[in-house]
């Protein structure tokens, strides 16, 4: 999901409105909206459609109706309607978004044999199935399908007047319908519940596009939104227009590659320590391994890898004042390596997550590497972000040169005004490295899972978190105080 927060600030233009008719603000908008790339507007108009804002298709410029939704969006939300969107604003935008953002899950998907590629909701828990005239994704609870189509030696008029005929003549009425002569749209409901988006292009000697249904009743996906993202990049794919990556709200499982000669591809990052056989923490005594964690929420929820608890016959939580009790694993998702744990204990600070970090910031990793070894009050290290990928451009990740040990796994990793940006996961195994490159050793390649993996984990189980802001840098030491208050280490037996 990094792209979501590369946006600053506004929108803009569309077309040419004379400044006449431009209404009172505009021309400021227009101004602050000019200084951001084209992804970056483009990105924040999906945003507004999520947000239900922007029914249309994204664009590089402004229109009045755009600068209106903009101006809706501000009153909605308590703001002086100037048009201009601040960062706060965008966060805004961003954090009401992310609950239908995560439940939709896009992945852009070509089209079998003409190869243009559209947004598919699979979050929905779509399951694909190939046709004759290319690809039908189908819902097992029956709320909604979605059919990318293409049809070889057919006139689009032909198709456009049949199909709205045939819609009116089965009772059905139709809300919304373009017919231009590359391609129509046509918005609908039928008489037995559903309603229906169709989009189709000319293409070749053929038409080529996408039919989404859903059931009208299904108020809480807002499908609408999804037909206007869907319509939005496949107009893009058919046109060459503009558009933007989807945001990936989870990333599918890592590749298992081993590392044994330079010919064969580095291996993804292995917990700590990195491992092939599979993700172990510091070994304390047989059958026992340590990590790290941090408080969520006030109801005692503690944030982890995966792969600190797995496997555990009984698990215990130990905080920075000695406090002990027993945690109970409440989930998992091992595909992107978090645990969620509940314990009776009340923290006396809880993290505030920031949404979104620059390469180049200053970073803090805080937790309990090799306990039996170095300080059991806790580690804390400096660093910086060094990319915003893992291996292989792996989205979830971000790489930072704090030095972590085995031990630090599940750890927070802070921004530098003290909110929570990751969750230390792994870092490279340096002698697997060694022997891959002839002699090569990596120096402070670490790994945390963004912030916004374990946002995406936590809403997903109904904890509520708190909202960092990046306001003011706060010093170290006093970063330091705080990750002590709301980490513990946690013992695996």
């Amino acid at each position: 999901m990094r792209w979501l927060f590369a946006i600053l600030f506004l929108m803009a233009s569309i077309g040419a409105t004379s400044a006449q008719s431009r209404p009172q603000g505009y021309a400021d908008a227009e101004r602050a909206f000019t200084q951001f790339t084209v992804d970056e507007r483009i990105k924040l108009q999906v945003l507004l459609t999520a947000n239900g804002y922007w029914p249309a298709v994204p664009n590089v410029n402004l229109s009045n109706r755009l600068f209106e939704a903009i101006q809706q969006f501000q009153r909605e939300t308590g703001r002086s309607p100037t048009g201009v969107i601040d960062e706060d604003q965008v966060k805004q935008l961003l954090n009401n978004a992310l609950p239908l953002l995560q439940t939709w899950n896009f992945r852009s998907i070509s089209h079998p044999t003409r190869g243009h590629p559209i947004w598919v909701p699979l979050g929905l828990g779509l399951t694909a199935e190939r046709t004759a005239a290319g690809t039908l994704w189908k819902d097992p609870l029956q709320r909604t399908s979605l059919g990318y189509s293409h049809f070889p030696r057919t006139s689009l008029e032909a198709n456009y007047r049949r199909t709205a005929y045939e819609i009116v003549s089965e009772g059905g009425q139709i809300h919304f319908k373009v017919n231009k002569p590359d391609f129509f749209v046509i918005s609908y409901s039928t008489a037995n519940g559903l309603d229906g988006y169709m989009r189709y292009h000319q293409d070749g000697d053929g038409i080529l596009g996408f039919l989404l249904l859903w059931k009208n009743s299904e108020y809480s996906l807002h499908m609408e939104r999804v037909a206007t993202l869907v319509s939005g990049s496949f107009w893009a794919s058919m046109t060459g227009a503009p558009f933007t990556e989807p945001p990936t709200m989870t990333a599918p499982p890592r590749e298992a590659v081993a590392v044994a000669r330079p010919s064969e591809p580095i291996a993804p990052p292995s917990a700590i320590p990195a491992s092939p056989q599979g993700p172990k923490e510091e070994p304390e005594k047989k059958g026992s391994s340590s990590g790290t964690g941090f408080f969520v929420s006030q109801d005692g929820h503690i944030l982890t890898n995966a792969h600190v608890v797995d496997n555990c016959s009984s698990i215990g939580v130990k905080t920075e004042n000695g406090d002990m009790a027993s945690g109970r694993v409440l989930a998992q998702d091992k595909a992107n390596d978090l645990a969620l744990l509940k314990v009776s204990l009340k923290p006396s600070k809880v993290a505030a997550f920031r949404i979104g970090i620059r390469l180049g910031e200053g970073v803090a990793a805080f937790g309990y590497p090799l306990n039996t070894l170095l300080s059991s009050s806790g580690n804390f290290t400096l660093g910086n972000v060094t990319a915003l990928s893992g291996l292989r451009d792996d989205s979830r990740y971000l790489q930072v040169s704090a030095p972590v040990q085995p031990g630090n796994s599940g750890g927070p990793l802070f921004d530098q005004n003290g909110n929570v940006v990751g969750v230390v996961s792994a870092k490279l195994n340096a002698l697997n490295v060694m022997l891959a490159t002839n002699g090569d050793i990596p120096q402070n390649v670490n790994f945390a899972i963004k912030g916004t993996i374990a946002l995406s984990f936590l809403e997903s189980n109904r904890v509520t978190i708190d909202q960092g802001t990046a306001t003011q840098t706060v010093p170290p030491a006093d970063i330091a105080d705080q990750a002590k208050l709301m980490s513990v280490l946690i013992r695996c037996e």
